[in-house]
């Protein structure tokens, strides 16, 4: 379906609202990952020394652990991450539900607008690989913060290999999507 407001022509490129699709996923992944991998979930400001208290510690031994860890609790609720008021591990829930939408709204909005025709420059093998490794992306795009929120909603680390297999899943389509799209006569038709 061609889309008369696109200026390099419906066989050159995608249309501006895939586009923005496309670029507004590939930064909502980027800073999941980024969030995901500096997420410290066993930050509980336990002190040094927690494990000693409770008979065999002084009064004021017990005191001075308890006001380290006060402390520590009072800056993780105060930590106010880009004025947002999120802490990383509620922003990395925000930004898993933006990719799971994104996730969802991607193939829909592929199947109401249509895709271009493939680019001169893939080979039947390198079409096919894109083929399987867009649909595998799609697929990881929602498969990824669905276990996460299993896994967070459940409490139970029964879906961690799930979560952790679909993020390898994740890098090993990416890296294949990278080897066929990272080329300029390729990359054109989405920028």
């Amino acid at each position: 379906m061609p889309d008369s407001t696109d200026t390099a022509g419906p066989a050159r490129g995608y249309r501006a609202s895939q586009k923005l699709l496309h670029w507004l996923t590939v930064l909502a992944v980027a800073a999941q990952f980024a969030v995901g991998y500096n997420l410290d979930l066993d930050d509980d400001c336990d002190p040094p020394g927690e494990d000693l208290s409770g008979g065999d510690t002084s009064d004021a031994f017990e005191d001075r652990l308890d006001r380290l860890e006060d402390q520590c609790e009072a800056r993780a609720d105060d930590y106010d991450l880009l004025g947002g008021g999120f802490d990383l591990a509620e922003l990395h829930l925000v930004l898993g539900l933006t990719v799971l939408a994104l996730g969802v709204a991607r193939p829909l909005w592929r199947r109401v607008a249509g895709l271009p025709p493939w680019s001169e420059h893939l080979s039947a093998a390198q079409r096919r690989l894109s083929t399987w490794t867009e649909r595998a992306l799609m697929s990881l795009l929602v498969l990824v913060p669905l276990s996460g929120l299993l896994l967070v909603g459940t409490g139970d680390d029964a879906w961690l290999p799930l979560h952790v297999g679909a993020h390898v899943a994740f890098f090993v389509a990416l890296a294949a999507h990278l080897s066929t799209n990272l080329r300029p006569a390729v990359l054109r038709r989405m920028l």
